[in-house]
């Protein structure tokens, strides 16, 4: 559950279609491309490669 404010929900709404077709993709979306940036996706390779290891 995420509370947001009407400007933020009509931001959200704005990319349904661009960023994901319900507002919990668009906000799922939206996260993961902060984190991204803000990260240079190190965590998200550590996690894959994690996977792998116990896949394997």
């Amino acid at each position: 559950m995420v509370t947001l404010t009407d400007e933020q929900y009509r931001c959200i709404s704005q990319l349904k279609g661009k960023m994901g077709n319900s507002d919990a993709e668009v906000l799922r979306n939206i996260f993961l491309a902060w984190i991204s940036e803000k990260t240079g996706m190190g965590c998200w390779r550590e996690a894959e490669s994690v996977g792998a290891e116990k896949t394997s």
